[in-house]
């Protein structure tokens, strides 16, 4: 009986990998790839997420929890 849902959970797992991919393009980009090898970037690393931004941030964090717990849940539905 769960075997039937695969199909929807496949298309699920899909629609989500495409928006978690999309949110995390959205999210701002830093002070670039300079700051990771000691480029001048004081105080740039510490930035607090406000309004639209921390909304993508939550969103991005839930898509990619419920992405995770389905491919768990294919993985025993398929075993």
């Amino acid at each position: 009986m769960p075997q039937q849902w695969l199909p929807a959970i496949y298309g699920i797992q899909i629609i989500l990998s495409i928006a978690t991919m999309l949110f995390i393009l959205m999210q701002a980009r830093g002070a670039g790839l300079g700051s990771a090898f000691g480029g001048s970037s004081a105080g740039s690393v510490f930035k607090t997420r406000r309004g639209v931004e921390r909304l993508v941030f939550n969103i991005t964090i839930v898509c990619v929890v419920l992405f995770a717990g389905l491919a768990l849940l294919t993985a025993g539905l398929v075993r």
